[in-house]
């Protein structure tokens, strides 16, 4: 492999690729694939999602008694993510603290590159792997929606999207589900007639207040994000614009506590007699992955013979993965080693770029 990982990985950070602007990125990896002698296409995600690039796709063919397999990375970056300027120390590369680094998921598209490079170089054998690297993963998982995976026959896959030691795999990720709820209340100077006036700012404030917000449990989460209303300070506020989510990893679970809060904002409003709408949106389901499920024994066993410990969780976020089990093909979502993402402190140790890749050449080449 000598550095060729690491420098794979610079140059593709330095592309900024934020979310349905990812096509720097793209090109990059269409090029590096089509100089090996594959076959790639792009697919109509783009035009779907009003961005400027779609999945890309990429077959190499191989063993066939060996498993057929997926790898997936997103393209895309949270902000800011222009300019990046890594550097390289001894243990970790990072960004200059003005940007994020970028390897989430970057990480994950440089070791799909890598095993595309060894594969293409006869270093390793392997059955059929498709390489997907998707759009707009990070504003709602909306290139992996977009995916058609009817075209795309594998056993199970794998997403390089996670953090952890390496060897850890997210085994379950929860539903989500948002909600956009607006209070209307009545105008009236502040000042002069108040009294003429229901204020819904108060109006969520007292809803909110009764409400449970955080952890709700090992498995569920809820949370109101953000809050925008009033025209001026000395206006009565008129209309409040609320954004909050719920996630669980038990349906149940997760719709109760939605109700829950639907409710309690739908009582307020009434006893304040202020009017409310609410939108509800259901951004990914649910996954788990059994123990005796192939795709994590295999995964195992390359842990194994690549002696990295074998560990799996049980992830808060969601990823492309959750898109990816929904549609019938039983995937992990496996660490790349990425620390501290989202955030100009972002950083991944160089070894865990060697490591995620020599673990990757062991899942598509073991029997």
């Amino acid at each position: 492999m000598d550095k060729r990982i690491i420098n794979e990985f610079i140059q593709l950070v330095k592309l900024a690729a934020p979310s349905k602007n990812e096509r720097k990125v793209a090109d990059y990896v269409i090029k590096k694939l089509s100089n090996l002698g594959y076959e790639i296409y792009e697919d109509e995600a783009g035009k779907a999602i009003d961005g400027n690039t779609g999945n890309i796709i990429c077959k190499i063919n191989g063993d066939p008694s060996l498993d057929k397999i997926m790898l997936m990375a997103h393209m895309d970056c949270v902000l800011p993510c222009e300019g990046i300027k890594p550097i390289i120390g001894e243990v970790y590369i990072e960004s200059d603290k003005t940007t994020i680094l970028g390897s989430d998921d970057l990480s994950g598209v440089a070791v799909m590159l890598e095993i595309a490079t060894s594969r293409a170089n006869n270093e390793i054998n392997a059955g059929d792997i498709y390489l997907v690297f998707t759009v707009s993963e990070e504003i709602g998982l909306l290139g992996a929606k977009e995916l058609d995976l009817s075209k795309i026959d594998v056993d199970y896959a794998y997403v390089l999207d996670s953090g952890g030691e390496i060897g850890t795999a997210s085994i379950s990720a929860p539903s989500h589900i948002t909600f956009n709820i607006t209070i209307t209340g009545k105008a009236a100077h502040a000042g002069m007639e108040p009294e003429n006036g229901i204020n819904a700012i108060v109006v969520a404030s007292k809803a909110i207040a009764k409400m449970t917000i955080g952890r709700i449990d090992e498995e569920t989460t809820c949370n109101i994000g953000i809050i925008k209303g009033g025209l001026a300070r000395n206006i009565v506020c008129e209309s409040v614009f609320i954004e909050g989510e719920v996630r669980s990893r038990d349906e149940n679970k997760l719709k109760n506590t939605y109700e829950t809060i639907i409710k309690i904002f739908k009582e307020t409003a009434k006893e304040n007699e202020a009017t409310i709408e609410i939108e509800m949106i259901r951004e990914y389901s649910s996954f788990l992955i059994e123990e005796d499920a192939a795709v994590l024994l295999k995964f195992k066993k390359a842990c194994e013979v690549a002696k990295m410990p074998f560990t799996t969780e049980h992830g808060g976020g969601g990823s492309d993965t959750n898109i990816v089990c929904t549609k019938g093909i039983k995937a992990l979502n496996i660490s790349t080693g990425m620390e501290k993402v989202h955030s100009v402190n972002e950083r991944i140790k160089i070894d865990d770029l060697y490591k995620t890749a020599y673990l990757l050449k062991n899942i598509v080449s073991l029997p």
